[in-house]
């Protein structure tokens, strides 16, 4: 049982960092929180940002492009690839705006990247691997691994499988077999 608990603190966590990404329509922005706490207008003027853009180590103001995916400093125009929310202290990668704490390291010279060995970001596509613990985010799919245990979600159905049973849901009907 504590597996499944686990499986599901994960999900909302993928959860989070999925509804981070710029929605393709004001009304989605509007209804997603979490999205609105980051910039999503595109280009105009932001007048009381609190941003540091990891890169410099400065302040930065910021908009996001929705066509691009991509997030730019206002007085550059240049893309920012890491920065961090000052307001909730979360560091975000700037292309698709995943909130990324805890996924980054800092490089000999002293600047900041994605670490590939916990998180790979492709697009819309994201994987994070943490010790035995996947997940997966890919064409629409979701997929949970958490040693042997499996969690897979789509637009038609949702699987969960354990040592001690599998459960299958699809058009709303769940059925589920004890090993």
């Amino acid at each position: 049982m504590n597996k499944i608990k686990h499986l599901l603190v994960i999900a909302g966590s993928a959860i989070s960092i999925t509804s981070c990404q710029e929605a393709n329509s004001e009304k989605n922005i509007a209804a997603d929180s979490t999205a609105t706490q980051q910039p999503a207008v595109e280009n105009t003027q932001s007048a009381n940002t609190k941003y540091v853009d990891l890169k410099t180590g400065q302040p930065v103001d910021l908009y996001y492009n929705s066509k691009k995916k991509r997030t730019y400093s206002e007085s550059t125009n240049e893309p920012v690839d890491l920065y961090v929310n000052v307001a909730t202290g979360d560091t975000i990668y700037g292309e698709g705006r995943y909130i990324v704490n805890n996924y980054i390291v800092k490089t000999a010279d002293g600047t900041y990247k994605l670490d590939d060995g916990k998180i790979k970001i492709d697009g819309d596509d994201i994987k994070i691997k943490e010790g035995n613990k996947k997940f997966k985010m890919e064409d629409g799919e979701i997929k949970i691994k958490d040693g042997d245990e499996k969690y897979k979600v789509d637009a038609d159905e949702e699987k969960m499988k354990t040592d001690e049973m599998k459960t299958k849901t699809e058009d709303g009907e769940t059925k589920t077999k004890k090993d």
